[in-house]
């Protein structure tokens, strides 16, 4: 097959590629295509995921979360890519990677091997032009023509810690389902192949070896099976072409690498409206966290098919969000009638769970308050106790407005240092009502942090 290269950095290069029989696994273009991503975080803490070279100038896809700094909540700096040539090995860290493109709201990113590393890996010569990587004639792996149908059988290669081994791992499983989008676009692709930490922004095969996605997540728990979740063509297809129109990538780079009906197809279809709600698009704010939690089924939107992100959360919906989010469901014909405000409401087995729990406690007339609305710190304080997280004395001031000595000045600074809030600068606004959309990033953030 060949194709035509229009180098994300401007140069227009053309190169070919043959194609190995569809037959059984070939290592040296798919093994070897494969990458551990090494990240070394604005705290020092190290952590890995996978990645898979997708053209012969070295251009490397990943997902955005393994890249990410949680504490500075950009790209981290010091990120590594290591290559096995066969599949008997350790990782060598070759190259040293600077970050193309990312989108958490997708989780997908795009790296670029910048610079070679010495054996001390530390970055070594000059910047590596396109010209160089391509001269080294690194491993690549193709797309896959079409998705995968309902029980077609999946590959999956990353390096996953759970394995106790350094070499890259193979597990294999079916297609179980799908999520599907606004103009039936597939945005994930479910699969009961073996998934651990370690896996997210690795490929998923099929039976040609041709790329179907990236692995980006798992189930939350394991009530009838643990299921893994794929980022399907479709949407990487939709990024590249954002990509393309912001001047990111070239449009010749896309449709050769998908060199296939996909381009013709989607050429069409607005990025920028498809739907997770009616009132949530891909590039609305917060919506890779919204999705997570709806198709986890911690979060439903409202009989009118929107979610209302912006609007303010009260005391019974934070409950349901923070017990399933952990993985509860209480029994509702157990949990009713503990508090006189708090019948047999729908909320009522989340509030008298976490009453049990003692998470909850009544305001000094005996009553809960349902409806009352949460602000951000008290929100954070649940978060935090739900999930059992062990909070830290404040080194510093967090945020301008959240003096050292408030009682809720130890739960803001842990949730920062934890990287599970999203406000970037340096106000935080604690006595502001948390809105859906926030507590839905805040719950998504520390399932991240708890996974890793």
């Amino acid at each position: 097959m060949k194709k035509l290269l229009s180098s994300i950095l401007g140069i227009v290069i053309f190169f070919s590629i043959t194609v190995a029989p569809s037959n059984a696994i070939d290592y040296q273009s798919t093994i070897s295509s494969v990458v551990l991503v090494e990240i070394i975080d604005s705290l020092n803490d190290y952590y890995t995921g996978s990645g898979f070279l997708i053209s012969n100038d070295g251009v490397i896809l990943t997902a955005a979360h393994v890249i990410m700094d949680y504490k500075t909540r950009r790209p981290a700096d010091y990120i590594n890519i290591c290559m096995v040539e066969t599949e008997y090995e350790a990782p060598d860290c070759k190259f040293s990677a600077r970050v193309l493109a990312y989108d958490e709201d997708l989780d997908l990113a795009l790296l670029y091997p910048a610079y070679e590393l010495d054996r001390n890996y530390n970055e070594t010569g000059a910047f590596l032009e396109i010209e160089d990587v391509q001269a080294m004639e690194l491993p690549y792996v193709d797309f896959s023509d079409y998705l995968p149908a309902l029980g077609d059988d999946l590959s999956i290669l990353g390096y996953p810690g759970a394995t106790g081994t350094e070499s890259i791992t193979l597990t294999t499983g079916s297609t179980s389902g799908f999520e599907v989008l606004a103009n039936d676009i597939v945005w994930k692709i479910t699969t009961d192949a073996t998934i651990n930490p370690g896996n997210s922004g690795g490929p998923a095969y099929n039976e040609d070896e041709r790329v179907v996605g990236v692995v980006t997540e798992i189930s939350l728990d394991g009530m009838g099976g643990n299921y893994g979740y794929i980022i399907s063509n479709e949407v990487i297809l939709l990024w590249f072409l954002e990509l393309v129109e912001n001047g990111t990538l070239n449009e010749g780079f896309v449709e050769n690498i998908f060199s296939n009906d996909y381009v013709e197809n989607f050429e069409a279809y607005d990025y920028d409206n498809v739907e997770i709600f009616l009132d949530v698009e891909l590039t609305s704010p917060n919506s890779e966290a919204i999705n997570f939690l709806k198709n986890s089924g911690v979060i439903s939107g409202y009989p009118d098919g929107t979610f209302k992100p912006l609007h303010p959360l009260n005391r019974a919906e934070l409950l349901k969000i923070l017990i399933e989010g952990i993985g509860y469901s209480p029994n509702e014909s157990t949990y009713k009638n503990c508090f006189p405000d708090v019948k047999e409401d729908w909320y009522a087995r989340y509030v008298c769970f976490a009453k049990e729990q003692e998470w909850v406690t009544g305001y000094p007339d005996g009553t809960f308050k349902p409806a009352s609305k949460v602000n951000k710190v008290e929100a954070i304080k649940m978060l935090l106790e739900v999930f059992e997280m062990e909070t830290e004395t404040p080194k510093s001031k967090p945020y301008t407005d959240v003096p050292m000595e408030e009682w809720y000045s130890k739960y803001i600074y842990t949730a920062k240092q934890m990287g599970i809030l999203e406000e970037k600068g340096t106000v935080y606004w604690p006595d502001a009502d948390i809105t859906r959309g926030q507590i839905s990033e805040n719950l998504y953030r520390l399932i991240i942090y708890w996974v890793h």
